[in-house]
């Protein structure tokens, strides 16, 4: 069974530009690998003195056993983004357009 599902990430603890184009690189990567690099947008912004790595699918995407692939997502995230730059904490946030009235 599939789910539509859309989704936000934020990777923090990145120090400068050069992290983040390394991170936003690896995430591009992965969205690749993950077929839904057309789907996701990615951008860096700077806050508080650091820089942070933004994602977000452009409209839901389709999943097939998203109970089992949402937890291996984040992990994947998280793993890419500390590739680049060890330091780096990621938060995705998950939302169910079909759920909400």
């Amino acid at each position: 069974m599939s789910a539509n599902l859309a989704f936000t990430f934020r990777v923090t603890g990145i120090e400068d530009e050069a992290g983040a184009q390394a991170v936003v690189g690896e995430l591009r990567e992965l969205m690749r690998d993950e077929c839904i690099d057309r789907q996701v947008t990615i951008g860096i912004r700077r806050e508080g003195g650091g820089h942070v790595v933004t994602g977000a699918t452009a409209f839901p995407v389709s999943v097939s056993r998203a109970h089992l692939w949402c937890p291996e997502f984040e992990k994947s995230v998280a793993w890419y983004a500390k590739e680049a730059v060890p330091s780096a904490a990621c938060a995705v946030e998950w939302s169910h357009p079909d759920e909400q009235g």
